[in-house]
């Protein structure tokens, strides 16, 4: 059989008293002797019952900020109970004075460390600055060497043959192209500085090579520059300029070798003559001589200037700009690579710094809380609004003297006028509660005076603190909301509630108790005057003392508050199944016979 729990202290009474008079042993006892109710009709109140404390909704609460795992003691509190007027709060009146000493020493030693953070974050902003500023002196630099190696190329060859060469080469060739390769560059030398990148790579173990035009093999030596004379591709270039130059000196020393030559063939026969010495005939020999070596130096000179000279000079300004190209890139690498040492720097040290200043900041704050000055008229408080067993045993009492540990409220100044109830609902009763239902609230030190409250704020989850010492007991806080103002109301005073669940209108009820179950069925026991009858019910809605009965009694009947000793529950009949012996059919019979006990439902 199933069991009904008595709910109530009322109803746990008459529970005891029917317990008695189950003890006594006596059986088949007169009907006349057991405890009878009237059936009723009437207005019935379904409600739960609950105590609480009284406490403000909303109010101002002091706890101590100090960090210190040592605690801190209280040099001055204002009395408990004190009333904070609007004066005191004007005046900025102080309620609570703790010791500062040690704060005072800690903010003492931070100052040094603090100073010598901040200077040195000072310094890497400075760094940052001028490590910029030659970066960009330095890439401005190979910047302009570059473009200088680039016009020294085109002035040796020739712009159109420069451009030609370079194109060949996929190298850049103007200025445009330039700016080009270097944003292009650019690009690659940021990507490969990216963090992620870095970290990607670093744990693939593959080795970077962010910037493709840094060979080792030169693209100067791979170009044949003896072809740009056979062809005759030169431009109006230095180099096309010096052959004009030689061919025209092999030009002149031709002339006057022919020259020379007439003069000598003339002295010769003027000689012959005795016209002339012999002497004079031998200087116009020097002479010729000299016509046909210059002639022969100058014929020299061209042809090894074609020969060597030229591709020599042309490959030595085409490897100077290829390597100007690969300078640039490098020297935007290495400063790349300083400025982020620089930053890094920087970041470590500005974070350094603020963690330094918050510390600052949070040992000022604490220090500032170590006087606590009215801020709010009101009733001062010991502990908090929120204080109860579970928590306020883990701190000591609030006194002078007294050390407070980190986050231990000190005072509270409630708002009296927004007072409410807080109340533990039991899980059997949690489905019935819904937000802005009516309760009425009872303090224990003025029982005459009923208030009225709404429920504004229902847990979801049963309160832990409860259950820690009771896992069995789970309940659920609750908060009403007294309506009103009521000058005789106190925080930490205990109040009963009660929350009308609903107002059931011209019901048939009877006492909770007069209800008893077996095998899901409902009964009372109707008193006759023959005896007793047991008669089933249907029921609805109970409250801690009355039931409803929707159907199975009416109004003026008498139902009886106690089962009867000489009740016998029915006999349940057990369908024997195929196959199953006639002795094992008798045992389970036997054994799905129920014992006759009571049972009542609140």
């Amino acid at each position: 059989m199933k069991k009904w729990v008595i709910s109530g202290v009322v109803i746990a009474g008459v529970a005891v008293a029917l317990m008695g008079i189950f003890g006594s042993g006596s059986k088949g006892a007169n009907s006349e002797d057991l405890p009878v109710a009237s059936v009723q009709r009437g207005d019935l109140v379904i409600d739960v019952l609950e105590g609480g404390n009284i406490q403000a909704l909303n109010y101002l609460e002091f706890r101590n900020e100090v960090k210190d795992n040592s605690g801190v003691k209280i040099l001055e509190i204002i009395d408990e109970g004190y009333m904070v007027t609007e004066e005191d709060v004007a005046n900025g009146k102080v309620l609570v004075r703790l010791d500062q000493s040690q704060l005072e020493e800690e903010i003492v030693d931070h100052d040094v460390e603090f100073q010598q953070t901040e200077a040195a974050y000072a310094e890497a902003k400075q760094n940052i600055e001028i490590e910029e500023s030659e970066a960009l002196s330095d890439i401005k630099a190979a910047r302009q060497a570059l473009r200088f190696d680039l016009l020294d190329f085109q002035k040796f060859v020739g712009a159109e043959a420069a451009e030609a060469t370079l194109k060949r080469l996929n190298l850049p060739y103007n200025t445009e192209s330039l700016t080009r390769y270097e944003e292009e560059a650019t690009e690659l030398i940021v990507k490969a500085f990216d963090a992620k990148r870095l970290a990607e790579s670093a744990k693939a173990e593959q080795d970077m090579n962010p910037f493709e035009l840094e060979a080792e093999s030169s693209l100067a030596s791979n170009v044949d520059f003896s072809t740009f004379l056979q062809n005759e591709v030169l431009g109006d270039g230095e180099a096309e300029q010096t052959i004009r130059r030689m061919k025209d000196e092999a030009l002149v020393a031709a002339s006057e070798l022919s020259v020379k030559e007439e003069s000598v063939e003339g002295a010769k026969r003027l000689h012959e003559r005795e016209f002339i010495t012999r002497q004079t005939l031998d200087n116009e020999l020097v002479s010729l001589d000299k016509a046909k070596l210059a002639l022969q130096r100058s014929e020299t000179e061209l042809e090894l200037f074609r020969d060597y000279e030229f591709p020599k000079e042309a490959e030595k300004m085409l490897s100077n700009y290829e390597e100007a190209l690969l300078s640039l890139i490098r020297t935007k690498r290495e400063e790349m690579a300083k400025m982020s040492q620089i930053y890094a720097k920087f970041r470590s040290a500005k974070r350094r710094y603020e963690l330094q200043l918050k510390k600052r900041e949070n040992l000022e704050e604490q220090l500032a809380s170590c006087v606590i000055r009215a801020e709010l008229p009101g009733l001062v408080a010991y502990g908090g609004a929120q204080a109860n067993y579970y928590t306020s045993r883990h701190y000591d009492g609030i006194a002078s003297g007294a050390t407070l540990k980190t986050g231990q409220p000190i005072i509270t100044i409630p708002n009296m006028s927004e007072l409410g109830v807080e109340v533990n609902i039991h899980e059997s009763h949690i489905k019935k509660i819904e937000l802005g239902q009516k309760a009425y609230i009872t303090a224990e030190s003025v029982p005459d005076m009923k208030l009225e409250g709404r429920i504004t704020k229902v847990a979801v989850l049963p309160d832990s603190n409860a259950s820690r010492y009771n896992p069995s007991l789970k309940v659920y806080p609750a908060t009403v909301e007294i309506e009103g103002t009521h000058e005789f109301l106190k925080p930490g005073m205990s109040a009963k509630v009660e929350i009308i669940v609903k107002e059931l209108s011209d019901v048939t009820y009877v006492p909770v108790q007069s209800i008893f179950v077996e095998e899901d069925e409902r009964f009372v026991f109707l008193k006759t005057s023959n005896g007793y009858e047991r008669r089933l019910v249907e029921v609805g809605m109970h409250n801690s003392d009355f039931i409803e009965v929707i159907d199975g009694i009416g109004p003026g009947e008498e139902v009886i508050l106690k089962m009867p000793d000489d009740y016998e529950p029915p006999k349940i009949q057990v369908a024997e199944k195929p196959g199953l012996k006639k002795a094992e059919s008798k045992t389970a019979a036997k054994d799905a016979k129920p014992q006759p006990k009571s049972s009542t439902n609140a």
